[in-house]
């Protein structure tokens, strides 16, 4: 009587599949991790553009821009002019696609804020002539850095007149701000980058 024999995978065989796997994984993860990046990124420049539309919508109802002459010269969140937003025919006010539980900036006063940014500034030195939304970015191709003549970061203080756009984003170990070198918006992390809408 023949043995029956049984055809079946060993330990060892096993393990190197196991092995192969997850040498797989731990390859395709930082892609599939930077494309979903890419992906919220375009969100976010698609929410700021629709919350643009918005706050001229709400000037052009109202002659000023949402909270003109309550957030002064620093940046605010969001979440601070829904109400004017929702007033703007904007039936839902789009927020961050992470909701801010991972990506927040400081404001000038040392607020931390977890969403989109909005400021409103000069412009031809006209007080509150202007306004500019921010977003944090993931990935450096989804950054726009700007430019400011003064040196220092948009406030309600800066003059549309002094801002420029960055030729292209680079990261920089010494960079510790977004402040130009060489017509280059630079960042020190990832944590650094912003996209940025002025108007």
């Amino acid at each position: 009587m023949k043995k029956k024999t049984i055809n079946a995978f060993t330990l060892v065989e096993m393990l190197i599949v196991i092995v192969i796997i997850g040498v797989l994984i731990y390859a395709l993860l930082p892609r599939m991790q930077a494309a979903q990046g890419r992906a919220r990124d375009v969100s976010r420049k698609t929410a700021l553009s629709q919350i643009q539309s918005a706050i001229v919508t709400y000037q052009g109802d109202h002659g000023e821009w949402p909270l003109q002459k309550e957030i002064g010269s620093n940046w605010t969140g969001i979440k601070a002019i829904e109400t004017q937003l929702i007033q703007a025919w904007m039936t839902e006010v789009p927020h961050d696609p992470l909701n801010g539980t991972q990506f927040s900036w400081v404001r000038d006063d040392g607020t931390n804020v977890t969403d989109f940014g909005y400021v409103v500034a000069k412009r031809n030195s006209v007080t509150s002539g202007w306004f500019a939304l921010m977003a944090k970015t993931e990935v450096a191709w989804g950054s726009n850095w700007v430019i400011c003549d003064n040196g220092d970061f948009i406030t309600g203080g800066t003059d549309l007149r002094d801002v420029h756009p960055c030729s292209n984003v680079v990261e920089s170990g010494s960079c510790s701000n977004p402040n130009a070198e060489n017509n280059s918006g630079c960042y020190g992390s990832l944590w650094e980058m912003r996209y940025i809408v002025l108007y």
